[in-house]
């Protein structure tokens, strides 16, 4: 019995509700799910952009090994916009799209329609990533993660229990924030306050405190000697742990620094232009949420900080790595 048939007849044997596998108990996102993804482009919302997305995808997973036809699980799915791109490549064969927020897994069932869907089956589960293992193992020859690893408690053990699903050669492949690259906007942060008196427009007493909390996070997303359980974001990570996580379970890595498997390796390469100032600057209006105003008082006053960089941010080096694409190969 091959991996599609492995996890249909598992399913078979799930409680169904509301068109959801009921996998593992639920468990709501720290935020409103329905507001998460409120600031994303509406061009980056059409099914043009998502069979666009859906096909670099498909081609990045295939350099790695995935052959076509063969079953996709995508932990944390969230509001869908990767299991839809996912869906529109009839190449993937039966996808499984979970998370454990119920209300992320109606969003993601209403994002793909039966128009956009060209797999030949999609299924809905909600699933802790931590129990990725209560299926068979061997049932999923792709698993797919977005930003997803990072808010998981215990990687080495979700590592160990997400070999026991995939069969030899399986992948695991996941986009997240590297170590070295959030530091480093942690320390810049520091002299944010002291350019801006230096320019004559210091900060408020408000805007300091949002320089404050930037530096905070930083540090606590780097630190290891904390409790983060309750947490939503808990890690950052380096190449060099993730490589011996994974091969203490029989999983080999390859890193992509700097690298979205959603996007072409020609834009990718484009985008390592400047790339460090561009990241600062997306972080602290989309993840931080300063106001704009104070956004560009500090991407102005901190662009000579930033112009070091210039020559070290070419097509062919990435410069600082802020996240990147790790492809966990299951070993044969």
């Amino acid at each position: 019995m091959d991996g599609t048939d492995s996890l249909a007849r598992f399913l078979s044997k799930v409680p169904l509700v509301d068109g959801v596998y009921q996998l593992s108990p639920p468990r709501a996102f720290q935020h409103a799910e329905e507001q998460y993804d409120e600031r994303r482009p509406p061009e980056n919302c059409t099914l043009e952009f998502l069979r666009r997305q859906g096909g670099h995808m498909l081609s990045f997973f295939r350099d790695q090994g995935y052959q076509p036809g063969q079953p996709v699980l995508e932990i944390g799915c969230g509001p869908g916009w990767v299991s839809a791109a996912l869906a529109t490549q009839r190449e993937f064969g039966h996808l499984l799209c979970t998370d454990p927020s119920p209300a992320f897994t109606r969003i993601a069932r209403g994002r793909i329609s039966q128009d956009l869907a060209q797999v030949s089956r999609v299924d809905y589960g909600m699933l802790l990533a931590e129990e990725v293992d209560v299926l068979p193992p061997g049932s999923v020859a792709l698993i797919v993660l977005r930003s997803v690893l990072h808010h998981i408690t215990g990687v080495p053990e979700f590592l160990r229990r997400c070999a026991a699903v995939l069969p030899p050669g399986g992948l695991l492949i996941c986009e997240e924030p590297f170590y070295d690259g959030y530091v480093l906007m942690g320390f810049l942060a520091q002299c944010i306050p002291d350019a801006l008196a230096g320019a004559g427009c210091p900060c408020t007493p408000e805007e300091r405190a949002l320089v404050d909390t930037l530096v905070a996070t930083m540090q606590f997303y780097a630190r290891r000697d904390v409790d983060k359980s309750q947490a939503e974001d808990k890690h950052l990570f380096r190449p060099d742990e993730l490589l011996l996580q994974g091969r203490e379970v029989g999983l080999d890595l390859t890193c992509f620094p700097n690298w979205y498997f959603t996007v072409d390796p020609e834009t990718n390469r484009k985008n390592r232009a400047r790339h460090f100032q561009r990241f600062f600057a997306n972080y602290i209006d989309r993840c931080m949420h300063w106001p704009p105003e104070f956004c560009a008082r500090v991407i102005a006053v901190t662009g000579r900080y930033f112009d070091y960089f210039v020559p070290l941010e070419t097509e062919t080096a990435p410069g600082p790595y802020f996240f990147g694409t790790f492809v966990f190969t299951r070993r044969r």
